[in-house]
């Protein structure tokens, strides 16, 4: 799910309380379905915070979304440097705890 602009349209990730494009503060939220690309990435090789230290190295990506809007995550059933800008992705969602899922990202074959 999204935020789209319910004065222009607009789609939005993460959501704000106003449209960047027209200003309005009328929205609500949409499906979107998931799928994208790698429009960029970072592999990370020194531990920042130690609850990432056993996922060394891990890539940090930037999914631009089929509907536009650009989605930061996590790009996971493959190896970092592996990754490609332009590259198909797909959300799965990775339970962290009973409370908790995280969206993240997997390859897909291109249709």
């Amino acid at each position: 799910m999204v935020q789209k602009c319910d004065g222009c349209g607009e789609l939005h990730f993460p959501a704000h309380s106003f449209c960047s494009h027209c200003l309005s503060t009328r929205s609500s939220w949409v499906p979107v379905s998931g799928r994208g690309e790698i429009y960029s990435f970072n592999v990370m090789h020194q531990v920042y915070h130690p609850g990432f230290a056993a996922e060394v190295p891990y890539a940090v990506v930037v999914v631009k979304l089929e509907e536009g809007p650009k989605f930061v995550s996590n790009l996971v059933g493959i190896k970092p440097h592996d990754i490609r800008i332009g590259m198909p992705v797909e959300v799965t969602f990775e339970k962290m705890s009973d409370e908790i899922m995280l969206p993240k990202f997997r390859p897909r074959q291109k249709s």
